[in-house]
């Protein structure tokens, strides 16, 4: 079947009260889609009509956007008497696979999620459209690292109401906020409710009004106040704001927005036993030696400030790496505040990235959702680079400002000679330090925790990649394989050869080298990528390309690089 003598439906990808997904082909510009038959149901052929007018208008509408976490759409139609919506095809699963496999989520990975599709909500919001039906369904963890909210510019029934002439719901009950079960119009607001039950239902397992039956649900919304969510943690008050039954007392955006990104940066809870006792806390994984066996453990090196000075943080702040920043909390008391920033896990958004360095190896550079700072309700646009928070008073980084150039003074303890014509190179963001030929410049990847290094005398990059994987994993060299098993599975390299991984101890850490060619834009590549963990746990990948034919000529440029590396 086609749809609009373009598009070919080939197989249904999932099915609700409001139509069919169908994955497709666009036999025009020879690419695979996802297109939605919107379907309304039981009401006349004068209130279909207007439904599917509107249906169009608004998702033509939500095709304006432009933000990471908004799925594109590409068309609209009408045909056979129904609106059907062209969008791109996400590769991912929703929030709601994910929770219902694997149980509630850990509150930093649904803060991260959270400040993400509340970003492209207010996004959303300031050109005037609404969602209606955010909930964990719409809500998709896709394989480039993105999490991108779905199903913009579907009509509900009956001038907004929720429930229908004959007692049906449109939409989920359990995520639909109070004002739309009573029958008045949607607002902003009525979706940030809405995400305020998906949150409850990514950290509890379960929206907060779900009953045995969907009228019992919708008596649970209309009357009922949430039970406090057990498993919330810093996330508590935000959700708990965003449930409040009358919308003028509602939560606003930008105090969700900051909230988040306080809950993003609270320590975790303690993990606790059958018997009720909190599980001991696990110790960091030895360091290694050259020959590789554990050496004892010392304590981490101290986070040092652009002036050399030791960078004094909150006790027990978690400093992890993204695939891109959630939004920027306030000040407090005129003190300083650090970024800090929370993994959104490979396993469970299905990543093809499996873990550090993973993404280094795609050739999907998807953006991520720009940093923001509360309370602004803007966004960049997709694929612009963003500016990662900063401390007040620093000064920005040349991962954080492209072609700007930091030094430091190092701390004495972790300095490696320099070589001649060289200079010294310090992230703030990244937490390392790296010796770079005089004239090459550091960009930051748009919505990747990663800088690229590149310069003058030879087409190779460095890519120096911190992301934190959700799965912890102790041998590099079995990481590098598991990676590879899924690259060669999905067949995203061509004429991939692997040259060898192969284990060794890197600066007192166990590491592991994963060197191989392939062809892309048709021209062979030959690549390095040093996996490990620093004696703190933090993850990084040192990944350094270059044309196969320029390999015997530039692989010093790898060496010093390596060697000079510090994490701070």
């Amino acid at each position: 079947m086609h749809v609009s003598n373009r598009y070919r439906l080939i197989e249904p990808l999932g099915e609700g009260g409001m139509g069919v997904v169908w994955r497709a082909h666009d036999e025009l510009l020879d690419r695979t889609v996802a297109v939605k038959e919107v379907r309304y149901t039981g009401v006349g052929d004068t209130r279909r009509a207007e439904l599917n007018r509107r249906t169009i208008r608004e998702a033509r509408a939500a095709g304006r956007l432009d933000h990471p976490s908004v799925v594109v759409i590409h068309d609209v139609v009408e045909e056979d008497g129904r609106p059907w919506i062209v969008m791109q095809l996400v590769r991912s699963r929703s929030l709601a696979q994910v929770i219902g496999e694997g149980g509630p989520l850990r509150v930093g990975q649904v803060a991260v999620i959270g400040g993400r599709v509340l970003d492209a909500l207010r996004t959303a919001h300031a050109a005037g459209v609404l969602h209606r039906d955010v909930k964990p369904e719409n809500v998709l963890l896709a394989d480039d690292g993105r999490v991108v909210l779905t199903d913009f510019g579907i009509a509900s029934m009956e001038t907004e109401a929720g429930l229908t002439a004959t007692g049906g719901v449109v939409g989920t009950p359990a995520y639909m906020p109070p004002e739309r079960l009573n029958g008045d119009p949607a607002r902003p607001e009525s979706d940030l409710w809405s995400l305020g039950a998906t949150l409850y239902a990514a950290v509890e397992g379960s929206p907060p009004f779900k009953r045995d039956s969907w009228a019992a649900t919708v008596a649970a919304v209309l009357r009922d106040e949430p039970e406090p969510p057990a498993r919330a943690g810093a996330l508590e008050p935000v959700i708990m704001g965003l449930l409040r039954r009358d919308p003028a007392a509602r939560m606003p955006a930008s105090q969700a927005a900051a909230l988040l990104y306080e809950a993003a940066a609270a320590p975790p809870p303690p993990a606790w036993t059958d018997a009720g006792r909190p599980v001991p806390a696990t110790p960091p994984p030895p360091a290694w030696t050259d020959a590789g066996r554990p050496v004892p453990a010392t304590p981490p090196p101290p986070a040092w400030s652009e002036a050399g000075a030791v960078a004094h943080t909150a006790e027990g702040a978690r400093h992890i790496a993204t695939t891109g920043p959630v939004t920027a909390g306030p000040e407090r008391g005129g003190g300083r505040r650090r970024a800090v920033w929370v993994a959104v896990p490979a396993a469970v958004a299905a990543v093809a990235v499996l873990a550090t360095g993973g993404v280094l190896l795609s050739d999907r550079w998807a953006s991520a959702p720009s940093a923001t700072s509360a309370p602004s309700a803007t966004s960049g646009p997709a694929g612009a680079a963003s500016t990662a928070p900063t401390e007040p008073g620093a000064r920005p980084s040349a991962s954080e400002t492209p072609g700007a150039e930091v030094t430091a003074t190092p701390a004495p303890t972790r300095t490696a000679a320099v070589p001649a014509g060289w200079r010294r190179y310090r992230s703030a963001i990244g937490r390392f330090q790296i010796a770079l030929p005089g004239k090459w410049q550091v960009a930051k990847t748009p919505g990747r925790d990663s800088v690229s290094i590149k310069g003058p005398g030879t087409p190779g990059t460095l890519i120096v990649e911190w992301t934190v994987p959700d799965i912890p994993w102790d041998d590099p060299k079995e990481h590098w394989l598991g990676l590879e098993r899924d690259i060669r599975a999905k067949g995203e390299f061509r004429q991939y050869r692997r040259i060898g991984i192969t284990s060794l101890g890197y600066q007192g850490m166990r590491a592991a080298d994963w060197e191989f060619t392939r062809l892309r834009e048709n021209v062979t590549i030959h690549v390095i990528n040093r996996g490990f963990h620093t004696r703190d746990g933090r993850p990084y990948a040192l990944y350094w390309e270059t044309p196969h034919s320029r390999w015997a000529r530039d692989r010093h440029f790898f060496d010093t690089f390596a060697r000079t590396f510090r994490p701070l």
